[in-house]
């Protein structure tokens, strides 16, 4: 069936699928289930309320907060109302939310709890668009009842059978080339942009995502936990959901993530690279501990399934010999790693940055099989994706079908489909300089497309480092491989206009603090720790196995540790989990100028 927009696409599942699950949640210690037909009946109670209280189609809402069941709900339901939706990262400062709510002109919001509404209430004066806040969590405090409403009082709304044939008309109505969403950029350098994306991105992306995949038949279920802000998030783990007739289950948090998984056993779910990477970290510090024999076992094991998994990789069929192994090497440790996901993963998605090649085929060698995908908020999200049939580590695989992805003269990849966005919000100039006079996309990735038409990224084009010797230096490769280490957790590599790269570098304090204790260290404070020669002589280990990989106008000579990771709260990350560029040159100039006084 071809639907026009994705509001035909709600209201045919909600009937399609009426019995089947739409959303779990956790309540009083136990999962809970709605189905599609009740997520239907209270999408239209809200969609009933907001135009009783004079939403107009084209009217922009905002949702501010964490994952869970409410977020969908309001989301969906305004859509039914005709309105353009967009939402704010939960951590996100007063300013930050009121710079959205203020360029959007939204006219309702809708809150997590106490706690983000008093960040609305703090900007009110900033925000005089917003006819009501609606919180989803009970008690709150607000002054204004007039103003500030539970989100509860949208659910006891009845629709009229007028607002029900208002719905369905909108349905008919709405066009594809109309707004859907607006997604606001994490804002790397400078202020959010806000994209703008229509019923029709939405629509034919999830169209030809799932030609490109196949068979979806078996991900009837993933786990929400990636914000939904994210674009990825957004599409591949909520709207993808919706459309297929799939079942979205919301972590509690990131705190019990791993319980999660092990209560709600995945299908599949999303994540960028440092998910991965850490759970990977986290293995291998669990077998740097263990017995010589469970060492040997885990070595052995992961041998075997590398050659299976790369026999699988390429189509080949598996020998009768390696099959008998890998059922062993499968009982004897597998089955536990596939556990902690639940034990019913078919596959799952990176995106959002590089994932290291060496995480990938870890994993996969324990028949976990993790597809690299790359594109933007701009592309609706996926420009290209790994297949589960058509895969190869390293690269962010193929391009969707009716997707055009070409190489710039100076190795900028440009985007052309249906998934490309339709303008940035209010933005003529930015908008018009995002696009080539032929209409592609200027992703901003530095990447290479082999004969195969795999494409791999190197690097972002604004983050290529040019030395004072005029050499255009991708900083990605230099990056992947020093925290591909024990110790070093994240680093920012620098050396603009200079003659030589030096690196900040972010220590795994668990890591660091665990060899500590183990060399008779551990009652150092964490400043003096890292001070410490042993330390010291590890991280420069680190540095050195690093620069041996790489040519020499390429390698790090001197490092700095900064005195507290990089985070979001201290202004260094995106929300996304990018690092800020311009922040950390400013932050960190004295300690980056100490590696470049003359002698």
């Amino acid at each position: 069936m071809t639907f026009k927009n994705f509001n035909q696409v709600l209201l045919n599942n909600f009937s399609r699928y009426e019995k089947d699950p739409a959303l779990m949640f956790k309540s009083a210690g136990h999962y809970k289930t709605i189905s599609y037909g009740e997520f239907g009946d209270i999408c239209f109670r809200i969609a009933s309320a907001l135009m009783k209280r004079c939403l107009q189609a084209g009217d922009r809402i905002a949702i501010f907060s964490q994952n869970r069941m409410e977020w969908a709900e309001a989301d969906a339901g305004a859509l039914l109302a005709g309105a353009i939706n967009s939402a704010i990262y939960a951590s996100s400062l007063p300013e930050e939310v009121a710079f959205i709510i203020q360029d959007l002109e939204a006219s309702f919001v809708f809150v997590e709890d106490d706690m983000q509404l008093q960040k609305i209430l703090a900007v009110r004066a900033n925000i005089p668009s917003v006819k009501g806040v609606f919180v989803f969590s009970e008690p709150f405090t607000a002054s204004d009842p007039s103003w500030v409403f539970p989100f509860s009082v949208l659910l006891q709304e009845e629709p009229s059978p007028e607002a029900v044939a208002r719905i369905h008309e909108l349905a008919e109505n709405i066009s594809g080339e109309d707004a859907m969403c607006i997604i606001y950029t994490s804002g790397t350098t400078g202020n959010p942009k806000g994209v703008v994306l229509t019923h029709n991105n939405y629509v034919r992306t999830l169209e030809i995502l799932i030609e490109h995949v196949r068979d979806i038949s078996k991900l009837k279920r993933n786990i929400s936990f990636l914000p939904l802000a994210h674009a990825m998030e957004r599409f591949g783990g909520y709207y993808l959901l919706l459309y297929t007739g799939g079942c979205i289950a919301y972590a509690e948090s990131i705190d019990t993530i791993s319980e999660n998984f092990r209560e709600l056993k995945p299908n599949f779910f999303i994540a960028v690279p440092r998910v991965f990477e850490k759970i990977h970290a986290r293995i291998m510090q669990g077998v740097r501990s263990a017995s010589p024999i469970r060492k040997a076992v885990f070595s052995w094991a992961l041998s075997v399934g590398k050659k299976a998994g790369h026999r699988k990789m390429l189509g080949e069929p598996l020998p009768w010999y390696v099959k008998i192994l890998y059922r062993l090497a499968d009982a004897l440790l597998f089955k536990k790693v596939k556990g902690v996901f639940g034990g019913e993963l078919v596959f799952c998605v990176s995106g959002g940055a590089p994932l290291s090649k060496e995480v990938a085929e870890f994993f996969d060698a324990m028949d976990i099989l993790i597809l690299e995908g790359w594109g933007a908020t701009e592309a609706t999200t996926p420009s290209t994706l790994n297949s589960p049939h058509d895969y190869r580590f390293g690269t962010v695989g193929k391009p969707l079908p009716r997707v055009e992805v070409r190489l710039a003269e100076d190795g900028e990849l440009e985007v052309k489909g249906p998934n490309v966005f339709k303008e940035y919000w209010r933005n003529p100039e930015e908008t018009k300089a995002t696009f080539t006079p032929d209409g592609f996309y200027r992703s901003g990735d530095i990447g290479e497309i082999n004969e195969e038409g795999r494409v791999t990224i190197t690097d972002r084009k604004k983050e290529l480092i040019i030395t004072s010797g005029g050499k255009n230096i991708a900083s990605a490769p230099i990056v992947n491989l020093l925290s591909s280490g024990r110790y070093i957790e994240m680093a920012y590599v620098h050396g603009d206009r200079r003659n030589y790269l030096t690196a900040l570098l972010v220590l795994d304090q668990n890591a660091v603090q665990a060899m500590a204790e183990h060399k008779g260290i551990k009652d150092r404070s964490w400043p003096e720790l890292v001070k410490h020669p042993l330390v010291v002589e590890r991280i420069q280990k680190e540095v050195d196995v690093a620069n041996d990989q790489l040519p020499r106008y390429m390698q790090i000579k001197y490092y700095r540790i900064p005195p507290a990771p990089f985070s979001i709260e201290g202004g260094e990350m995106t929300q996304t989990m990018k690092l800020k560029k311009r922040v950390i040159e400013e932050k960190y100039k004295d300690l980056l100028d100490s590696m470049y006084i003359e002698g």
